[in-house]
């Protein structure tokens, strides 16, 4: 609660002082709200990041992946050096599960990660305080929220912890390409945090077709972020 009431009085303070200036000087909305956030807590806690550059180049054209006649993803995993494409196969309303050739899979709600199977450390379930259309088209930015991660750790114990989360939108759109397409997109970007850890997550998402065409999200402390471009929707 107190990191909540803490985004927004800070926020509403930029948000006055920003109508008295010129708008070129405007801070943007996303910056006002990550960098409250760690203004608040980067001190304490170094926040987590993906490392984009460390993922293997892609391997596969999008022609060969559109032969498999159904949803595709790429899922890289930067820490562990893994770069691989996952087919959709399985759908539970707003869940779809994608299954890789590592025989790891990975389960999304509208572009958000709520678990992950074959990883060393798994994110065996996540849940938020918002669902995800809340998150990215519902409202007014910056919103904040709670979400709660529960992993497996080596003795086989579920382990459950629970963050304060941040997220804006950049000013502008951008053109990105993911794997030979490029699309229009809105960068989002997320920090949360609790008293032991923080990390920042980044979506990048066609507010007009809601969809996340590319996303950095933490799976577990150990595995880091995991990479996802969407491929074929």
């Amino acid at each position: 609660m107190m990191f909540r009431s803490f985004v927004l009085a800070g926020v509403a303070a930029a948000v006055l002082a920003a109508c008295s200036s010129e708008k070129d000087t405007q801070p943007s909305i996303q910056s006002v709200a990550i960098g409250l956030a760690k203004a608040k807590f980067g001190k304490k806690n170094k926040v987590e990041k993906a490392d984009e550059t460390a993922a293997k180049p892609q391997q596969l054209p999008r022609a060969a992946l559109e032969q498999y006649g159904k949803p595709v993803i790429y899922v890289g995993v930067p820490r562990l050096g893994s770069n691989l494409p996952a087919v959709q196969v399985a759908v539970n309303g707003p869940y779809q599960t994608y299954l890789g050739g590592d025989k790891a899979s990975v389960t999304l709600r509208n572009g958000m990660i709520t678990a992950t199977r074959g990883q060393f450390v798994d994110l065996f379930a996540q849940e938020l305080s918002l669902s995800p259309r809340q998150i990215f088209y519902g409202g007014g930015f910056p919103k904040t929220y709670t979400r709660t991660q529960r992993h497996l750790n080596g003795e086989g114990k579920l382990t459950t912890a629970e963050y304060t989360c941040a997220i804006a939108p950049a000013e502008a759109d951008e053109r990105i390409t993911v794997f030979d397409r490029t699309v229009t997109v809105r960068k989002f970007s997320e920090l949360c945090r609790n008293p032991v850890r923080a990390f920042q997550n980044s979506y990048w998402i066609d507010r007009r077709a809601q969809r996340v065409w590319k996303s950095h999200q933490s799976i577990s402390q150990p595995v880091g972020h995991m990479i996802i471009q969407l491929v074929i929707p």
